[in-house]
């Protein structure tokens, strides 16, 4: 017999990871419990006793237990029929056995004897995988105490088998540093373990390597990366053999931190208005081949799309996202706030107020927006809800824009658009003026608000000249003007006026006058003129026999130096009546002759 120490083990399809594989028997006598069983690589024809060995604790058998010992051996075959004879039994009751790969499990087969059971021989038949360690449980029925011997058909199913090739190791050549990711070769015959070995700070569920993974399925692993890269190394084994070590490897390469996958999402979202259970929203770049996990701590609640981009969650609470690369391992976290609902509000009001009193060209834009879940609607002054948040041809006044947001959020905003005084002018009434006097046609003062005005134009564009308060105007014949005030914003103030001119000739001239009386408002025959006349062109008096006996010529009306004097060649003359004859010129470009009498008295 030979001596072995060996870990507990687990069921068929569960991984066990030691620090090293333990190694086979160095002879000695049986275990009295599985756990301090070793294994024997060439088991068969063992012989022994049942006497001596104390009561133990055998797992799920199918029987009682008073003296059980325990052999542990290799696999060399699929399948094994244990037979044992006993002989010499003290109280003629026999044996019972049982067959257990997971020293804390169920018996792959089991045989509890029977009552007088005396030397008949105890069989159980069961299935094996070569390469792996299995653990022959003997025991007298009801604490009888016999000789016995075993036997196992085919003897070769409790034979070290040959272990076969390490086949190609597969795996990521690149990681990030920290990355999980799985590494495997193919299952090599005859092995119970595998050996796997990596750089410094490389593990396999948190255990540093070397790790010896024993079990099914240790042919493949998840292995973390620390912060070196290297050589990845795995070599069979089982209990009384291995292959050499690094019997499969592959390099791998450590990746800088750009290679992590890059997550945009707001860190602070909110729950919905609705009661609807609320997306959260993120963004990974260039994520194809990516895994995508979210948690949350214990006051949120996923609902649904745990490995996705876009969960839905219904309780506050802090979420977290892990993305995971599958090429290479690398990862990214980001931490997510979710908040009792959020209403939308304005951040960016863009307003046009209205430009002109009595206009209707206000607008109103909410340019950005936060709170709530986009795409948002609005409405203005209980209209339908649009997408578009412009509002345009207003009248001035309160509105109020209602924002509703797509998790059902809602708020409402009153907006005030204002509109400046109305911009007013009053040139006065119609007039009229007589030829030769003149007018303002412009004053600021006729402005409600003078300082508003920017510009000013008049119609006709000719008259533009006399929009001075210093500029009077004399019209030479009726006429119609429109001025209008512009201020900075295109506002207007219009008004016009009709300015009537009177052409009645203010020309006269004396039918009596009387030289040398002392009155020198009657002592001379003077032509005499309004505003309205711009020379005299002529002025001649002639006696009743025609001789001329007065002249002058291009003087302006009421010059007393061109009044005749009642003197012909300064010698007075007698009273008499005489004609007299003018030229005149007005200031509208008209020329009239005017004649007459005059008496002259002494």
């Amino acid at each position: 017999m030979k001596s072995i120490l060996l870990l507990l083990w687990f069921s068929l399809t569960t991984l066990s990871l030691s620090a090293q594989l333990v190694p086979a028997c160095a002879g000695g006598s049986p275990a009295t419990t599985c756990a301090t069983a070793c294994i024997n690589c060439n088991f068969n024809d063992y012989s022994g006793s049942t006497a001596g060995y104390p009561s133990g604790i055998v797992p799920n058998f199918c029987g009682t237990v008073e003296n059980a010992q325990w052999m542990g051996f290799i696999a060399g075959a699929g399948t094994a029929t244990f037979t044992v004879l006993p002989s010499d039994c003290s109280d003629g009751n026999g044996l019972q056995i049982a067959l257990y790969e997971d020293c804390l499990g169920d018996p792959l087969a089991c045989e509890k004897g029977e009552m007088n059971g005396g030397n008949l021989p105890v069989s159980i038949t069961a299935p094996l995988a070569p390469g792996h360690n299995y653990f022959l449980m003997i025991d007298g029925f009801a604490g009888d105490q016999c000789n016995f011997s075993v036997s196992v058909s085919p003897n070769d199913a409790v034979y070290e088998p040959p272990l076969g090739q390490v086949g190609q190791l597969t795996g990521p050549t690149k990681m990030c540093p920290g990355a999980t990711m799985p590494f495997s070769i193919p299952p090599v015959f005859g092995a119970g373990a595998y050996i796997w070995s990596g750089p410094p700070g490389a593990m396999i569920d948190t255990i540093p390597l070397p790790v010896t993974v024993i079990g099914n399925g240790g042919n493949q692993v998840n292995i973390t990366l620390g912060d070196l890269g290297g050589q990845i190394c795995v070599q069979a084994a089982n209990s009384c053999n291995q292959t050499p070590p690094c019997s499969a490897s592959l390099s791998v390469e450590i990746l800088d931190q750009s290679y992590r996958p890059t997550i945009e999402a707001d860190t602070l979202q909110h729950l919905t208005c609705s009661g609807a259970p609320a997306e959260l929203e993120a963004q990974v770049l260039a994520s194809v081949g990516f895994s995508f996990t979210w948690t949350s701590d214990s006051s949120g609640h996923i609902v649904s799309g745990q490995n996705s981009l876009h969960p839905t969650v219904d309780q506050t609470g802090a979420y977290t996202l892990l993305v995971i690369n599958g090429q290479n391992g690398c990862s990214s976290t980001l931490d997510i706030r979710v908040a009792e609902p959020d209403t939308p509000h304005i951040t960016d009001l863009r307003l046009r107020n209205i430009t002109c009193y009595g206009f209707e060209d206000g607008e109103i834009n909410a340019a950005a927006v936060a709170g709530g879940r986009s795409p948002y609607v609005f409405s203005l002054d209980g209209a339908a809800f649009v997408f578009a948040p412009t509002f345009r041809y207003l009248k001035p006044g309160a509105h109020t824009m209602a924002i509703e947001s797509s998790d059902g959020c809602r708020s409402d905003t009153t907006i005030v658009l204002s509109q400046p005084n109305d911009f007013l002018m009053d040139l006065g009434l119609d007039t009229s003026i007589h030829l030769g006097r003149s007018l303002l046609l412009w004053s600021a003062n006729w402005l409600s608000e003078p300082a508003r005005a920017a510009q000013v134009l008049i119609k006709p564009a000719e008259l533009q000249p006399m929009l001075c308060e210093t500029c009077p105007y004399s019209p030479m014949n009726s006429f119609h003007y429109t001025v209008t005030a512009i201020d900075s914003a295109g506002c207007e103030a219009i008004d016009d006026r009709v300015v009537a001119v009177s052409k009645e000739r203010y020309v006269f001239i004396p039918n009596v006058f009387k030289p040398d009386s002392g009155d020198s408002s009657n002592e001379t025959l003077n032509v005499f003129g309004g505003e309205d006349v711009a020379l005299i062109k002529s002025f001649r008096v002639v006696n009743r026999w025609g001789s001329l006996i007065h002249e002058r010529s291009d003087f302006l009306p009421n010059d007393g130096l061109a009044a005749w004097d009642g003197k012909v060649n300064g010698q007075t003359v007698n009273p008499a009546v005489f004609a007299w004859q003018v030229q005149i010129l007005f200031k509208d470009g008209e020329t009239e002759w005017l004649e007459g009498t005059v008496t002259l008295v002494r």
